[in-house]
């Protein structure tokens, strides 16, 4: 835009003395957003300081207070001896967005008012778009036209932002599930662990303590791969009670399961590599895959688990297979011991890398919890990925993987070059939870609250939704699918549901390719019996009533 020599005698500014943005803020504020609407052309003289002061009854150095800081972020141009002007080289075009953006402050003209709340658009960024021009003074009659400023166009200018890239377009469409509520506990959100009966004062004893030693290494981060007391506590725990045959050379601490998938599909993917994900899934499976650029292939899950013949059949050449063999989830199926080995011989033979997600089998309510597919890998080929999200608490935020020999030097420079996974703090807090013993026995306990609330969960689905759902058997972790009697929708029931205050998912939304049943997800961990049992009641109203529409 050319720079203007015109002299402007008034910048129209409005101060509000009631504030509690400081004066010489406000004057900051109002001449910026004057200057980026256009409404105050490049190379335009303002008037003095003196004589703003004088125009908006303020001291002088508040003026020259704001008028300096505009002037260091290259808004203004003050020479010594001579005026102020606004800089000549800005690339401002006046237009309809902006000068809306300009409206929404509380600094404009005394003459200009905002379109009242009734007349705004529900989403503030498409304002200016839905806007239509009107004539009369200045550009779509919302300024007058700046002194010195050349109207370019009378259309509206819509910006489309930045490109993303295709893996983030694709990321963006992938369902999400059901929003949340509020807060926990609520029948029947799924995946939240008992949070009433986790340990909380011995927890904070143990941070305390250990905050209160803390050495000068800890405190400066520690080792990327994660805090070496951790990483040996991991590997005993898991070798005992899940069977995985690791040393803590294998361990690397993570910030949860995403983190581990995402570190694991970065390494092993190139873009457009194919993914057999279970269908239906984890959805954080598949936006993992999507994220690191992936393409993920659904492969179907039955009472035997992950259909490898089918997955073979689809995408044989695939370079990753994402599975919960111990218990997949949302279904609960285990992968049989004959397709455990048909999976390790198809990743032996395709160099291909298995992600075990094994997210909450330690809370198996019978019986030792089921031996990890990662202890039958003789070809190093099976990443474990754990959590203690669930066995703890969800904000505890920390996590583990388990990467195979061959694996292990490329996860290592992955992380010299990445920052500490979590909190050195409360890495060193979990480590000296497990070694006193604390975590095995909150385990023990655990496996016997989920037990009683599984089966209170399943006597009240029996009594109050019979011929409406068929739970399927439900002996490890937090949660229970049920088919749906044609032809109810799990949609629509899961709509009602939510209406009257009940918080169940819908398996419609755990497919990727075709749906091919419909049903409800409960997750019952984070949920009193008592609970359990009135939210039986209040999804037999809703079932009634999505039966009725």
């Amino acid at each position: 835009m050319k720079a203007s020599t015109s002299v402007v005698t008034s910048l129209l500014l409005r101060l509000d003395s009631r504030s509690t943005l400081p004066l010489h803020e406000q004057i900051f504020d109002g001449v910026r957003a004057r200057i980026l609407s256009g409404a105050l052309a490049p190379g335009l003289r303002i008037p003095s300081s003196r004589q703003l002061a004088a125009e908006l009854d303020v001291a002088r150095s508040t003026v020259l207070q704001a008028l300096d800081a505009l002037t260091a972020e290259g808004y203004l141009v003050a020479r010594a001896g001579s005026c102020t002007r606004v800089a000549p080289e800005l690339p401002i075009v006046p237009d309809a967005r902006s000068r809306s953006a300009a409206l929404r402050g509380p600094l404009l003209a005394a003459s200009v008012r905002p379109p009242s709340p009734a007349a705004r658009p529900l989403n503030p960024l498409l304002a200016a778009s839905q806007r239509a021009p009107s004539s009369g003074a200045g550009v779509h009659g919302l300024l007058p036209t700046p002194v010195g400023a050349t109207v370019r166009s009378t259309k509206p200018h819509v910006s489309r932002g930045p490109r993303l890239a295709a893996a983030a377009r694709r990321l963006k469409s992938a369902p999400v599930g059901a929003p949340r509520l509020g807060a926990a506990p609520r029948a029947f959100r799924p995946g939240v662990p008992a949070l009433d009966l986790f340990p909380t004062a011995l927890w904070g004893r143990t941070v305390s303590r250990v905050h209160a030693r803390a050495s000068t290494g800890l405190l400066e981060g520690g080792d990327p791969a994660g805090h070496a007391p951790l990483r040996e506590a991991i590997a005993t725990h898991v070798s005992v009670s899940r069977g995985v045959r690791c040393v803590p050379e294998q361990v690397f601490v993570t910030a949860g399961t995403q983190q581990a998938f995402d570190e694991v599909l970065r390494l092993v993917l190139d873009p457009g590599d194919a993914v057999w994900v279970e269908d239906p899934g984890y959805p954080g499976s598949r936006r993992a895959v999507l994220a690191a650029g992936g393409r993920p292939v659904p492969v179907p899950v039955d009472s035997e688990g992950l259909d490898v013949g089918m997955g073979i059949a689809r995408a044989p050449r695939a370079r990753v297979a994402l599975v919960a063999p111990s218990h997949q989830y949302p279904l609960g199926t285990t992968l049989s011991l004959a397709r455990r080995m048909a999976l390790l011989q198809w990743a032996e033979r395709s160099r291909a890398v298995i992600i075990e997600d094994d997210y909450d089998s330690e809370f198996r309510h019978r019986g030792r919890p089921l031996t990890a597919l990662q202890g039958l890998d003789e070809s190093g080929c099976v990443v474990y990925v754990g959590t203690f999200s669930k066995s703890m608490f969800p904000g505890l935020r920390l996590g583990f993987l388990i990467a195979p020999p061959p694996l292990v030097d490329a996860f290592a420079a992955a992380r010299v070059a990445a920052s500490a996974p979590a909190s050195s703090l409360e890495q060193a807090a979990l480590a000296a939870f497990l070694a006193e013993g604390h975590f095995a026995r909150h385990l023990r306990r655990m496996r016997a609250a989920y037990r009683e609330r599984g089966e209170a969960l399943l006597d009240a689905l029996l009594a109050e939704c019979a011929g409406a759902l068929t739970p399927r058997p439900c002996d490890t972790g937090m949660q229970v699918c049920a088919s749906l009697a044609a032809p109810l929708s799990d949609l629509r029931v899961r709509d009602e549901a939510a209406r009257l205050g009940v918080e169940v998912a819908a398996l419609s939304d755990y497919f990727l390719g075709r749906c091919r049943e419909s049903g409800l997800v409960f997750g019952f961990g984070g949920v009193r019996p008592d609970d359990l049992r009135a939210g039986a009641s209040t999804l037999a109203r809703a079932l009634e009533a999505a039966r009725r529409r």
